[in-house]
């Protein structure tokens, strides 16, 4: 993703997250900063619980993109070694087994996960 829709994404989950913390704080309080804009108390627990859920989404969104990062970068650096596995006629899947088993991971769940999303990265790679 890039730069500027990244600092978009965090300057949101700020905004976003000060107003889920005050609602949260505040809700049914009858001197709110909320009450010229929602005068009956009950809609602050809406306020927050709307604001909490958006805060994770957008945590959500901002960790998948740096995880994708990471494998995107570990198959730039190994570009020229990938383009040899792939004219000797390996399978994406070989040449990710390659790489995790040079950087020392065999088998595991983590070893798994980062397999599969090692292949997606080297599917995405020309």
């Amino acid at each position: 993703m890039p730069r500027p829709v990244m600092y978009i994404i965090y300057g949101l989950m700020i905004l976003i997250g000060i107003v889920a913390m005050y609602s949260l704080l505040n809700t049914g309080n009858p001197e709110s900063l909320l009450r010229p804009i929602f005068p009956d108390p009950r809609t602050d627990f809406y306020v927050a619980v709307i604001s909490s859920v958006l805060v994770f989404i957008l945590g959500f969104i901002v960790f998948y993109s740096r995880d994708r990062q990471g494998f995107q970068h570990l198959v730039k650096m190994n570009a020229d070694q990938i383009r040899n596995y792939r004219q000797k006629g390996k399978s994406d899947e070989e040449i990710a087994d390659s790489i995790l088993a040079a950087m020392g991971s065999t088998s595991g769940y983590r070893h798994n996960l980062a397999r599969k999303k090692l292949i997606i990265a080297l599917s995405e790679f020309k």
